[in-house]
């Protein structure tokens, strides 16, 4: 099976073409048909995108983490996720868009963890580039934090 395949049923679910059960079956029956056909090529031709159990898929769906998320956040540069990853990231209402700034603000390898502890704590990209311009570089996310929970 592609990842292709994979991506579209993930697709289908969050549309609600396709029940958790219809598209783990589907995985089930392409997955054996693939492991019978596939070359080696095709397993190494990824595109990214992550490979879902039917309990994954569910447990996505019920916290609205959707092919579109999941595909914006591997663009922000956030790859290999959990699927626990990705919904704590939902659940905090970490985008793509902010990942982006952060990184372009000068905070570009931050974790999942740092992610939702700077959304807490409202520690956006425009906070870090004024404390930049003020002078005060190579702060941690820890630091960061610290300094906006005193200017408050």
């Amino acid at each position: 099976m592609t990842n292709q395949e994979r991506t579209k049923i993930l697709e289908m679910v969050a549309e609600g073409s396709l029940t958790i059960e219809q598209a783990d079956q589907l995985l089930e029956s392409l997955g054996v048909q693939s492991q019978t056909s596939a070359t080696p090529d095709q397993s190494q031709n990824s595109s990214g995108f992550p490979i879902f159990t039917g309990k994954e898929m569910a447990a996505l769906e019920a916290y609205e983490v959707d092919a579109d998320y999941i595909r914006a956040v591997q663009e922000a540069g956030l790859r290999d996720l959990t699927v626990k990853q990705l919904i704590s990231l939902k659940n905090y209402e970490v985008d793509a868009d902010e990942i982006v700034a952060l990184r372009e603000a000068g905070l570009p390898n931050l974790t999942v963890k740092q992610l939702i502890s700077l959304k807490t704590y409202e520690v956006d990209a425009e906070y870090v580039r004024a404390l930049r311009e003020a002078g005060f570089s190579n702060l941690t996310v820890e630091q960061l934090i610290a300094l906006k929970k005193h200017s408050e």
